[in-house]
């Protein structure tokens, strides 16, 4: 009987560390997640400021031909995005022509569609995008809005 106390004294002794071993294997993988839960929500950020930028660049594009003005325009939007890895477009279709680049200002006619394509390369902070396949470390965010153009 009292052989088996010792060796049940023994059994608890070296469970002693379980706990810590578990909780590092647990911590590393809830605080993955719980980074990466932050970053998709950054990036989701980064991605509704386009949409909106992108739809700013359609609303100004309804009444100005002038590209510059809907580029700075757009550009203003997205003020709180890295604006090197911002690329901004502008399309137009005529009489349900297939859209293609924008001719000069002075010769869009009022009913000519304009579309507005914003592109931004988000970063991302977690090295979570290595795991997930087909993410890598950037994510492409895209956004496009049309208008059509009411003349000035």
């Amino acid at each position: 009987m009292r052989g088996s106390r010792r060796t049940r004294g023994r059994l608890h002794r070296d469970q002693r560390g379980a706990a810590a071993v578990e909780f590092a294997i647990v911590s590393i993988i809830f605080f993955m997640l719980v980074f990466g839960i932050i970053d998709f929500g950054f990036a989701f950020h980064s991605w509704n400021n386009a949409v909106n930028s992108a739809r700013e660049g359609a609303r100004i594009a309804a009444v100005n031909a002038n590209e510059n003005v809907i580029t700075a325009r757009v550009r203003d939007a997205a003020e709180t995005l890295d604006q090197t890895k911002l690329t901004i477009s502008l399309l137009c279709s005529r009489g349900g022509a297939v859209f293609s680049s924008c001719p000069a200002g002075s010769t869009w006619v009022e009913g000519d569609i304009v579309r507005v394509v914003v592109n931004y390369e988000y970063d991302l902070i977690t090295p979570l995008g290595s795991f997930v396949p087909g993410l890598g470390p950037t994510m492409s965010l895209h956004s496009q809005s049309e208008s059509r153009f009411e003349g000035q």
